[in-house]
């Protein structure tokens, strides 16, 4: 007796066999079938689940993608050391710059933490450095190295970013404390902000330091630093160009009365004390600076990048020049990118200084909630809330490459791409991918950026669809 295993022009019959041969025969057949399958995929032929609506550009792209592409799970703190040992690749880099496609993403912030932990276990990392400011991340690091402070409570009053209070940070901040616990204070690793738009915490921080050290300083610095730090947004918009010239001048003659008095705060101190309150000193002039430009609209430099790529060379000059450190902030501040706002990102600056020792690390997604700004009247901004993406990327991006690939979520090394690959030639033109910054007006379609995404990152870690991340309050940024 015979029976019909497949329909259609490709039916194969085989003989019924009783009991368990039949079983063995219809496993056999079905197995044989899986290898046709896996061996016309692997020599380029159509995939069972190819979605017919890719051209054949686009098919062979996913193609490509689904060779090259390293697995990931869908819980990054739960990833091994083997799953992560792609990572083995940034082992030379003196600077590694992750990025983050949203600033409101769980799954970004939990494989930061989970690439940061391997970084500092295996590569040697000694700091974090967050787009955040310098000042408030004294107090986060004296948690993170002493124990000092309640740490939530620290988050919630203390951090100015609205996107950093959230209970994966916490997560993080946490486990650093955890890792520093019994250590030497040369074992410890450190958090620090390199950013500078706040003009807050330093005024305090350096009266601290000056009244231990040298209290006749502070007569000098404290009307200069209390004025800036009093100014208002209108007060940089209305402010003309000659108090500006004089604020700053006076701020560069505060920096050169601290470095002429570096001997005797040395000494009623310590160098690393020191180092620090001249480097307080210097975000604070430099938010001046960035406050300025950003209010009056004078200049189409990008100050802010700039000095936050002199905080990072700060950084890893405080530990020591043969340093590593693990750098937080968004694509399109990491990225080496020579456009970015003007004249190029942090990315790019720090890409001059340490060519390919410094490695971009960029973070993509397609679908899914995330946490934003809303955006209101006029381009004014509201409470961060939870936004969602339901729709498919656009036809013509590198997310719906990404999207259709065999793996949700997936690391892709963009430095190995092989010369004449599809993807080779494809990505000789720029293409759109999908970054969101602090606010979000409900339309991805406003939010993909054309660019050189080879040229601006090492590697992409990607994730098809994602979840906000958890506030620990409700902030106005």
């Amino acid at each position: 007796m015979y029976k019909k295993f497949l329909r259609g022009p490709g039916a194969v019959f085989i003989k019924r066999a009783p009991g368990r041969r039949r079983h063995k025969t219809v496993i056999c057949i079905f197995l044989l079938l899986v290898a046709l399958v896996c061996c016309k995929i692997k020599n380029g032929g159509q995939s069972p689940g190819e979605d017919e609506t890719l051209t054949e550009q686009q098919k062979q792209l996913v193609r490509e993608l689904n060779q090259w592409l390293i697995p990931l799970g869908f819980s990054p703190l739960d990833l091994t050391d083997n799953e992560l040992s792609f990572l083995d690749g940034l082992k030379e880099a003196k600077i590694v710059g992750l990025g983050e496609a949203t600033h409101g993403t769980r799954e970004f912030f939990q494989m930061k933490h989970r690439v940061f932990q391997y970084l500092v276990q295996y590569c040697q990392h000694k700091a974090i450095g967050f787009e955040a400011d310098f000042a408030e991340s004294i107090y986060i690091n004296n948690y993170v190295t002493r124990g000092e402070g309640d740490l939530e409570e620290l988050m919630r009053t203390v951090m100015q970013y609205w996107s950093l209070k959230t209970g994966e940070i916490k997560e993080l901040l946490e486990w650093m404390k955890d890792y520093n616990t019994g250590k030497g204070d040369e074992e410890k690793i450190h958090y620090f902000g390199f950013d500078c738009k706040h003009t807050t915490y330093q005024p305090d921080l350096l009266q601290e330091y000056f009244l231990r050290t040298v209290p006749a300083l502070w007569q000098t610095f404290s009307p200069v630093l209390e004025q800036v730090r009093n100014l208002s947004d209108y007060n940089y918009q209305v402010m003309p160009e000659e108090t500006y010239n004089s604020i700053k001048t006076q701020l560069e003659s505060l920096e050169n009365q601290l470095i002429a008095n570096r001997e005797q705060l040395i000494y009623n101190s310590s160098s690393r004390e020191y180092e620090i309150n001249k480097q307080l000193l210097k975000t604070f002039k430099q938010a001046f600076i960035v406050l300025y430009h950003r209010y009056s609209g004078r200049s189409n430099i990008n100050w802010r990048d700039r000095f936050m790529a002199e905080n990072a060379r700060w950084i890893v000059d405080f530990f020591g020049q043969d340093t590593k450190i693990t750098l937080w902030a968004h694509n399109g501040h990491i990225a080496r990118d020579p456009d970015y706002i003007g004249d190029g990102s942090i990315g790019y600056h720090l890409y001059e200084t340490f060519n390919n020792q410094y490695q971009a690390v960029g973070f993509g997604f397609s679908q899914g909630s995330f946490t934003a700004l809303a955006t209101g009247q006029q381009g004014s901004y509201t409470e961060p809330e939870i936004h969602q993406i339901t729709i498919d990327p656009r036809n013509d991006s590198i997310n719906l490459i990404f999207h259709h690939a065999s793996h949700k979520n997936f690391v892709f090394h963009l430095d190995a791409i092989p010369g004449g690959s599809q993807w080779d030639n494809w990505l000789s033109q720029q293409r759109p991918f999908l970054m969101i910054g602090a606010g979000y007006d409900g339309d991805p379609d406003d939010c993909y950026r054309v660019l050189d995404i080879r040229g601006h990152y090492n590697w992409i870690i990607y994730f098809d669809s994602t979840n906000a991340t958890i506030l620990l309050v409700s902030c106005q940024c």
